[in-house]
């Protein structure tokens, strides 16, 4: 049952279009920064495990460098083109330290609401819009998080309702919002963000007792995505 989750996991890769290849060198304003060793990360394969470590190297840089928070902004919008470039001007340039961030961040992971997480995301973006500074608190507390964007919101859309867990006393995906073409998360969506988090966390456990192996609500996150972004029709087995 569990092993459709691992197959996905496995196979996970951001972005997963394209040659498969993740250079942050290839930011606009590079150049300016690579003196001083930003935007110098990059991976032919961007499979699970270098995915993992750009997670880890943003931990261990983020709390006192901006230009961590920038890396991250670019490689969460890195098939976006110009708007990548923009947004990450955007913190690069912003007038809060990497300090300040990173504890509105933190005070957001440790009493979850749409307030905290407001107050995280107004330091970064003015649009009230929720997948770019979600991946914040995802990178942060991996275990706790997960990232949350379309491409998962479209997958608890048609399957969510086929992997609830209200036979077992637990959680299910609730306020799936219909998402359209040019639509994107914002914070009036917030309703199914908490049911997200919460039934990510929920399956993570479940994995944990199905498999003996130690799964993160954030790992559940990139099954999910990868088996919506799936070209081969990679479907996820309900865990009851």
């Amino acid at each position: 049952m569990p092993q459709t989750w691992e197959n996905a996991l496995s196979k996970y890769r951001y972005p997963d279009r394209g040659d498969g290849r993740l250079d942050l060198a290839r930011f606009a304003d590079a150049q300016k920064y690579r003196s001083r060793g930003w935007f110098e990360w990059s991976t032919d394969e961007s499979n699970l495990a270098n995915t993992q470590a750009l997670e880890l190297r943003f931990r261990e840089l983020g709390p006192h460098n901006l230009e961590a928070w920038a890396e991250v902004v670019f490689w969460k919008l890195y098939t976006m083109g110009i708007s990548r470039d923009k947004t990450t001007r955007q913190v690069l340039t912003s007038r809060i330290g990497a300090d300040k961030l990173w504890q509105h961040c933190a005070n957001y992971i440790e009493k979850p609401s749409l307030q905290s997480f407001r107050d995280f995301r107004e330091k970064l973006f003015q649009q009230s819009v929720v997948a770019t500074a979600a991946t914040f608190p995802a990178f942060i507390c991996p275990e706790k998080f997960p990232m949350v964007d379309k491409q998962v919101t479209e997958w608890a859309r048609i399957e969510g309702a086929k992997h609830s867990y209200r036979a077992i006393a637990g959680p299910s995906l609730s306020c799936v919002p219909e998402l359209d073409k040019g639509e994107v998360l914002r914070e009036s969506h917030w309703a199914f963000v908490e049911s997200w988090i919460e039934w990510c966390q929920f399956t993570a456990s479940r994995l944990h007792d199905l498999t003996g192996s130690y799964w993160r609500a954030r790992d559940v996150e990139m099954a999910v995505f990868t088996a919506q972004r799936s070209r081969d029709g990679l479907t996820l087995n309900p865990l009851v």
